[in-house]
């Protein structure tokens, strides 16, 4: 295996994961990464001299001149703990888990098909993740873009996830996820009036310098990857694509578009 070269000048890599073993719809297959393979691609990175943390530790630590990875998993599944946490013990590593809040305890149902299938940690799984020292952030109390939503009803749902998960695990949450990745200038305001520190959308590359801590790039990482692909990720060498480059530039139109199709009465997954 390739040692890789330093990650770009204080660039971030803050890779995005999502469920750990448990069957995804065909179509979503990438958001599940087996958990014997979230240990090697893990590990290689351990081994590579990164350190694992979860997004807000990691965002302290930028600039420091340490090797870090920031650690994500959206959505809250159960498997997290399961088959998640084990590996991130054996490695001491850090990372956050982002949970929305009105599902808790239910299941994922803004997927497509047997998403609805899909169990997600009750109240005393997320406090064991934040008792092992693990940082759980919000992922909004709905999951849906939020983007769209009137602005009163989107600071609503900032505020109640907040207040719903501080109960939860006893501790601030100042970390946030946007659901479905989708994050305008005006929602990003509403996410910092409303006391996180930091928030994530997708990005689809190593965040930069200088980027907006409450729009914070990440990198998805699937089962696609093996540990060599990790490392190449991490380091800035991944398949280049104009792809996100052009979802960034098409972002206001398309927000848009599904501003329109909200009032009429289309949901989004």
């Amino acid at each position: 295996m390739n040692e890789p070269a330093s990650a770009p000048a204080s660039g971030l890599p803050v890779l995005m994961y999502h469920a750990v073993g448990s069957a995804m719809p065909p179509r979503l297959a990438e958001l599940s990464v087996p958990p014997a393979l979230l240990a090697e691609q893990l590990a290689a990175l351990a081994g590579a001299g990164y350190e694992l943390l979860g997004l807000t530790d990691a965002l302290a630590a930028r600039g420091s001149g340490r090797r870090v990875v920031g650690l994500t998993f959206d959505d809250g599944y159960r498997d997290f703990l399961d088959a998640a946490v084990p590996v991130l013990a054996d490695l001491r590593a850090g990372a956050t888990l982002y949970v929305p809040s009105r599902n808790i305890g239910g299941t994922a149902d803004w997927l497509p098909g047997s998403g609805a299938d899909l169990p997600l940690l009750d109240a005393r799984g997320i406090a064991v993740v934040a008792q092992l020292g693990l940082e759980v952030g919000s992922h909004g109390a709905v999951h849906v873009p939020m983007d769209v939503l009137p602005r009163p009803v989107a600071a609503a749902q900032l505020g109640e996830s907040k207040a719903v998960l501080e109960q939860v695990v006893g501790r601030p949450v100042v970390s946030f996820c946007y659901p479905h990745g989708y994050a305008s200038p005006v929602l990003r305001r509403q996410v910092h009036a409303s006391g996180y520190d930091n928030a994530c959308v997708i990005g689809h590359r190593v965040s930069p310098p200088g980027e907006d801590p409450t729009a914070v790039s990440r990198l998805l990482v699937g089962p696609q990857h093996d540990p060599a692909a990790v490392l190449d990720l991490v380091a800035g060498r991944g398949p280049r694509s104009i792809v996100p480059a052009l979802k960034r530039a098409a972002t206001p139109a398309w927000r848009a578009t599904r501003r329109t199709a909200r009032l009429a009465g289309a949901t989004w997954t």
